[in-house]
């Protein structure tokens, strides 16, 4: 059998493990979303005010696409919001034209395509007639294509247009692009537009996502995304269960859920390489055996800025203790953490008895840019981990160690 055959078969095999477990896409059914009710309730209810729009934000990897995908989804499924949904995904030289380019050109098609047609599909609730009535408008529309479509101009267009604008990674964007969409927003709000925005980012708080526009906080509904409890992780792993046939030992959900420390994508992760493994391996119960193989895997397959931090900090020529040092700060799972505490958890998992000389040698070095910024100075002798999801790859890598 040559090497194409193989990965077809294998791949055939495992194709279904991709419907229930899928750590490198956000989950878009409202189905295989867990634990979010409150929120998914909170966004409806801001998606269906007059003058009302929404934000989503919190750590990466907590499940804040998968949350707006699902709920938009969720949303027209039940006719509770608009049919028409424009999703865009923000990079770093993004412009406002960009975002609201899809929607523009979507009003541009459907009035040259059929201007009747387009009016009795979508009734009432699109109007697009109405946008095109006025006298030397459709002049006005050629002007538009050829010019910087601005905030004011893009309201004016689109106000009569029932639908959502979804705007995810919104916080990689330049503070100027940040400043037009949230006058976009506060235009449409103002206008009592059915044309609503979900904004999605990655932030501590809501005013850094729009870049402290004050102006617009009264009609932008703020969620902060908390990490998932462990029962809904659970529901994670039991819902692939009774979908692929297959079965996790408890010993095994119960690391799998520890591992993940609330976020979804690292159940979902976990939970994929255990069942490929288990369909390679022709077995329906996932034991240590299997998990531990899956763990290997998966600890390579992690997001790529996890792993190129996490191997800066750990890569020492002449110890052995950077590994054994930060496996004690993950269990303090990205809470602020005194050196003291820190001296003594490591006194706990390796019977070493460090001092505090020798603990600022380490720190000094993984705050430092050429070991990964693993580590953050909150204040004098209190420190954090950087990134919310590197304990759980701490975790996950000291597990995979034979």
């Amino acid at each position: 059998m040559d090497v194409f055959q193989a990965f077809k078969e294998e791949k055939e095999k495992s194709y279904k493990v991709d419907t229930f477990y899928t750590p490198s896409k956000p989950v878009s059914s409202p189905s295989n979303l867990r634990g979010r009710n409150a929120e998914i309730q909170k966004i409806l209810g801001a998606l269906t005010t007059p003058g009302r729009h929404c934000m989503i934000y919190g750590d990466r990897g907590i499940g804040k696409s998968s949350l707006a995908l699902s709920t938009l989804e969720g949303g027209r499924e039940h006719k509770i919001l608009p049919e028409i949904v424009f999703q865009y995904r923000c990079i770093k030289n993004t412009s406002f034209k960009d975002i609201i380019e899809k929607a523009a050109i979507f009003i541009d098609e459907a009035y040259r395509h059929n201007k009747v047609e387009t009016t009795k599909k979508y009734g009432a609730r699109a109007r697009f007639l109405d946008i095109f009535s006025l006298e030397g408008s459709r002049e006005e529309k050629i002007t538009l294509e050829k010019e910087e479509l601005t905030a004011n101009k893009a309201a004016s267009v689109l106000h009569h247009l029932d639908s959502v604008l979804l705007v995810d990674e919104f916080d990689v964007v330049k503070d100027e692009v940040k400043h037009e969409l949230a006058e976009f927003v506060k235009q449409l709000s103002d206008a009592g537009s059915p044309f609503k925005v979900l904004i999605v980012g990655i932030g501590s708080d809501g005013a850094a996502l729009i870049a402290g526009h004050q102006s617009v906080i009264r009609c932008m509904h703020e969620i902060k995304l908390p990490r998932v409890e462990d029962k809904f992780l659970a529901e994670i792993i039991e819902n692939g269960e009774a979908g692929l046939g297959l079965q996790f030992e408890p010993q095994i959900k119960k690391s799998i859920i520890e591992i993940s420390s609330g976020f979804p994508y690292f159940t979902h992760l976990l939970c994929k390489e255990s069942a490929e493994e288990a369909i390679r391996n022709s077995v329906v119960k996932i034991d240590r055996t299997i998990f531990e193989r899956a763990l290997i895997v998966a600890v390579k397959n992690t997001e790529g800025q996890l792993k190129r931090c996490y191997d800066l900090a750990v890569t020492s020529s002449r110890t052995d203790m950077y590994p054994k040092i930060l496996l004690s700060a993950a269990k303090f799972n990205n809470e602020q953490f005194s050196v003291k505490s820190w001296i003594e958890q490591i006194a706990e998992d390796h019977n070493l008895y460090l001092t505090y000389g020798s603990m600022n040698n380490y720190t000094g070095k993984l705050i430092k840019a050429d070991r990964g910024e693993i580590l953050q100075l909150v204040r004098r002798g209190v420190y954090k981990i950087t990134d919310p999801r590197m304990p759980s790859y701490i975790l996950m890598c000291h597990n995979a160690v034979p």
